[in-house]
Protein backbone atom coordinates (compact mmCIF):
# COMPACT_ATOMS: atom_id res chain seq x y z
CA UNK A 1 0.00 0.00 0.00
CA UNK A 2 1.51 3.32 -1.13
CA UNK A 3 1.50 6.21 1.31
CA UNK A 4 1.31 9.74 -0.17
CA UNK A 5 3.27 12.39 1.72
CA UNK A 6 1.58 15.68 2.28
CA UNK A 7 3.35 18.94 1.58
CA UNK A 8 4.56 20.26 4.92
CA UNK A 9 3.22 23.74 4.18
CA UNK A 10 -0.23 22.31 3.59
CA UNK A 11 -2.61 23.09 6.41
CA UNK A 12 -4.31 20.07 7.97
CA UNK A 13 -8.00 19.82 7.38
CA UNK A 14 -9.77 20.49 10.63
CA UNK A 15 -12.82 18.53 11.44
CA UNK A 16 -15.99 20.42 10.72
CA UNK A 17 -14.28 22.94 8.38
CA UNK A 18 -15.48 22.94 4.78
CA UNK A 19 -13.20 22.70 1.79
CA UNK A 20 -14.51 26.08 0.56
CA UNK A 21 -13.48 27.73 3.82
CA UNK A 22 -9.98 26.27 3.63
CA UNK A 23 -9.71 27.24 -0.03
CA UNK A 24 -10.86 30.76 0.75
CA UNK A 25 -8.22 31.10 3.46
CA UNK A 26 -5.54 29.82 1.12
CA UNK A 27 -6.61 32.32 -1.55
CA UNK A 28 -6.39 35.21 0.91
CA UNK A 29 -2.92 34.15 1.96
CA UNK A 30 -1.88 33.89 -1.67
CA UNK A 31 -3.24 37.39 -2.33
CA UNK A 32 -1.24 38.76 0.59
CA UNK A 33 1.89 37.12 -0.75
CA UNK A 34 1.26 38.57 -4.18
CA UNK A 35 0.67 42.04 -2.80
CA UNK A 36 3.87 41.80 -0.81
CA UNK A 37 5.75 40.65 -3.90
CA UNK A 38 4.31 43.54 -5.95
CA UNK A 39 5.30 46.09 -3.30
CA UNK A 40 8.81 44.67 -3.13
CA UNK A 41 9.08 44.68 -6.90
CA UNK A 42 7.77 48.28 -7.04
CA UNK A 43 10.37 49.41 -4.53
CA UNK A 44 13.13 47.69 -6.51
CA UNK A 45 12.04 49.30 -9.78
CA UNK A 46 11.66 52.77 -8.24
CA UNK A 47 14.63 52.69 -5.92
CA UNK A 48 16.52 55.45 -7.74
CA UNK A 49 13.49 57.74 -7.83
CA UNK A 50 12.86 57.15 -4.12
CA UNK A 51 16.44 57.96 -3.23
CA UNK A 52 16.27 61.10 -5.37
CA UNK A 53 13.04 62.09 -3.62
CA UNK A 54 14.60 61.66 -0.18
CA UNK A 55 17.59 63.74 -1.27
CA UNK A 56 15.29 66.50 -2.52
CA UNK A 57 13.34 66.51 0.76
CA UNK A 58 16.59 66.77 2.74
CA UNK A 59 17.81 69.62 0.53
CA UNK A 60 14.52 71.49 0.97
CA UNK A 61 14.73 71.05 4.74
CA UNK A 62 18.31 72.31 4.75
CA UNK A 63 17.38 75.30 2.58
CA UNK A 64 14.44 76.11 4.88
CA UNK A 65 16.75 75.97 7.88
CA UNK A 66 19.28 78.28 6.23
CA UNK A 67 16.50 80.71 5.20
CA UNK A 68 15.16 80.75 8.75
CA UNK A 69 18.60 81.49 10.17
CA UNK A 70 19.13 84.20 7.56
CA UNK A 71 15.79 85.83 8.43
CA UNK A 72 16.66 85.73 12.12
CA UNK A 73 20.03 87.40 11.50
CA UNK A 74 18.34 89.94 9.21
CA UNK A 75 15.84 90.96 11.89
CA UNK A 76 18.55 91.07 14.55
CA UNK A 77 20.56 93.47 12.36
CA UNK A 78 17.49 95.68 11.92
CA UNK A 79 16.90 95.72 15.68
CA UNK A 80 20.54 96.55 16.38
CA UNK A 81 20.52 99.52 14.01
CA UNK A 82 17.15 100.77 15.27
CA UNK A 83 18.17 100.74 18.93
CA UNK A 84 21.53 102.23 18.05
CA UNK A 85 19.62 105.14 16.50
CA UNK A 86 17.65 105.64 19.71
CA UNK A 87 20.82 105.65 21.79
CA UNK A 88 22.52 108.55 20.00
CA UNK A 89 21.86 112.07 21.23
CA UNK A 90 22.63 113.92 18.02
CA UNK A 91 19.47 114.28 15.93
CA UNK A 92 21.30 114.27 12.59
CA UNK A 93 23.02 110.99 13.44
CA UNK A 94 19.76 109.55 14.70
CA UNK A 95 18.00 110.58 11.52
CA UNK A 96 20.70 108.98 9.36
CA UNK A 97 20.50 105.68 11.24
CA UNK A 98 16.70 105.61 11.15
CA UNK A 99 16.72 106.31 7.43
CA UNK A 100 19.11 103.37 7.01
CA UNK A 101 16.65 101.14 8.85
CA UNK A 102 13.87 102.23 6.51
CA UNK A 103 16.03 101.69 3.43
CA UNK A 104 17.81 98.45 4.32
CA UNK A 105 15.11 96.71 6.37
CA UNK A 106 11.92 97.97 4.75
CA UNK A 107 10.03 94.70 5.23
CA UNK A 108 10.52 94.51 9.00
CA UNK A 109 8.55 96.00 11.87
CA UNK A 110 11.58 98.14 12.71
CA UNK A 111 11.08 100.12 9.50
CA UNK A 112 7.59 101.06 10.71
CA UNK A 113 8.97 102.17 14.07
CA UNK A 114 11.73 104.07 12.30
CA UNK A 115 9.13 106.03 10.29
CA UNK A 116 7.39 106.96 13.55
CA UNK A 117 10.67 108.17 15.06
CA UNK A 118 11.62 110.04 11.90
CA UNK A 119 8.37 112.00 11.71
CA UNK A 120 9.38 114.66 14.29
CA UNK A 121 12.86 114.96 12.73
CA UNK A 122 12.16 115.34 9.00
CA UNK A 123 9.56 114.78 6.28
CA UNK A 124 6.74 114.52 8.82
CA UNK A 125 3.96 114.03 6.30
CA UNK A 126 5.90 111.46 4.26
CA UNK A 127 6.88 109.36 7.28
CA UNK A 128 3.46 109.40 8.91
CA UNK A 129 1.75 108.48 5.63
CA UNK A 130 4.19 105.57 5.29
CA UNK A 131 2.95 104.26 8.64
CA UNK A 132 -0.74 104.86 7.90
CA UNK A 133 -0.54 103.09 4.55
CA UNK A 134 1.44 100.12 5.83
CA UNK A 135 -0.91 97.17 6.34
CA UNK A 136 1.69 95.44 8.50
CA UNK A 137 1.55 98.20 11.11
CA UNK A 138 -0.64 97.51 14.14
CA UNK A 139 -3.97 99.38 14.33
CA UNK A 140 -2.72 101.30 17.37
CA UNK A 141 0.37 102.62 15.58
CA UNK A 142 -1.69 103.58 12.53
CA UNK A 143 -4.29 105.37 14.68
CA UNK A 144 -1.60 107.38 16.43
CA UNK A 145 0.10 108.22 13.14
CA UNK A 146 -3.22 109.38 11.69
CA UNK A 147 -3.90 111.65 14.66
CA UNK A 148 -0.34 113.01 14.58
CA UNK A 149 -0.67 113.77 10.88
CA UNK A 150 -4.07 115.44 11.43
CA UNK A 151 -2.49 117.65 14.09
CA UNK A 152 0.40 118.40 11.72
CA UNK A 153 -2.09 119.48 9.04
CA UNK A 154 -3.94 121.72 11.51
CA UNK A 155 -0.65 123.38 12.44
CA UNK A 156 0.03 124.05 8.76
CA UNK A 157 -3.55 125.26 8.14
CA UNK A 158 -4.51 122.26 5.98
CA UNK A 159 -7.97 121.96 7.52
CA UNK A 160 -9.61 119.85 4.82
CA UNK A 161 -6.78 117.29 4.90
CA UNK A 162 -7.01 117.16 8.67
CA UNK A 163 -10.78 116.72 8.69
CA UNK A 164 -10.50 113.89 6.16
CA UNK A 165 -8.14 111.98 8.46
CA UNK A 166 -10.33 112.56 11.51
CA UNK A 167 -13.53 111.24 9.89
CA UNK A 168 -12.48 107.63 10.46
CA UNK A 169 -12.97 106.36 14.00
CA UNK A 170 -10.12 105.10 16.17
CA UNK A 171 -9.73 102.87 19.20
CA UNK A 172 -11.22 103.85 22.55
CA UNK A 173 -7.89 105.00 23.98
CA UNK A 174 -7.43 107.41 21.07
CA UNK A 175 -10.91 108.92 20.90
CA UNK A 176 -10.23 111.79 23.30
CA UNK A 177 -7.43 113.18 21.14
CA UNK A 178 -9.50 112.65 17.97
CA UNK A 179 -12.45 114.65 19.39
CA UNK A 180 -10.07 117.31 20.69
CA UNK A 181 -8.62 117.76 17.21
CA UNK A 182 -12.10 117.86 15.66
CA UNK A 183 -13.00 120.59 18.14
CA UNK A 184 -9.98 122.58 16.93
CA UNK A 185 -11.28 122.69 13.38
CA UNK A 186 -14.93 123.29 14.35
CA UNK A 187 -16.89 126.24 15.65
CA UNK A 188 -20.12 127.06 17.47
CA UNK A 189 -22.26 124.16 18.67
CA UNK A 190 -20.15 121.61 16.79
CA UNK A 191 -17.08 122.76 18.68
CA UNK A 192 -18.84 122.43 22.05
CA UNK A 193 -20.18 119.01 21.06
CA UNK A 194 -16.71 117.72 20.21
CA UNK A 195 -15.25 119.20 23.39
CA UNK A 196 -17.89 117.40 25.45
CA UNK A 197 -17.30 114.13 23.59
CA UNK A 198 -13.58 114.51 24.25
CA UNK A 199 -14.21 114.97 27.97
CA UNK A 200 -16.56 111.98 28.04
CA UNK A 201 -14.00 109.74 26.31
CA UNK A 202 -11.36 107.68 28.09
CA UNK A 203 -8.63 110.04 29.27
CA UNK A 204 -4.92 109.19 29.27
CA UNK A 205 -3.63 112.75 29.41
CA UNK A 206 -4.38 114.89 32.46
CA UNK A 207 -3.01 118.03 30.80
CA UNK A 208 -5.23 117.53 27.73
CA UNK A 209 -8.24 116.92 29.96
CA UNK A 210 -7.68 120.17 31.88
CA UNK A 211 -7.28 122.06 28.61
CA UNK A 212 -10.54 120.58 27.30
CA UNK A 213 -12.41 121.55 30.48
CA UNK A 214 -11.13 125.12 30.18
CA UNK A 215 -12.08 125.37 26.51
CA UNK A 216 -15.56 123.93 27.11
CA UNK A 217 -16.16 126.39 29.93
CA UNK A 218 -14.99 129.23 27.69
CA UNK A 219 -17.20 128.05 24.80
CA UNK A 220 -20.25 127.91 27.08
CA UNK A 221 -19.80 131.39 28.47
Amino acid sequence: MQVTKKNQSEKPMQEGVSIDAVLGEEMEELKRDMRSAKITNWFEKNQQQLIAGVVIVLLVMAAAGLWSEKQKAYKESAAMMYFQALSVADNSQRQALLESVVKDYADTGYAILAHVRLAPLADTEKNLLAVIENDDATPEIRWQARLDLAEFYITHNKIDESRSLLQESVGEQYQQLRYALLAKISSGNSKKEYLQKALDATSNDAVLKSDLEAKLAQAGS
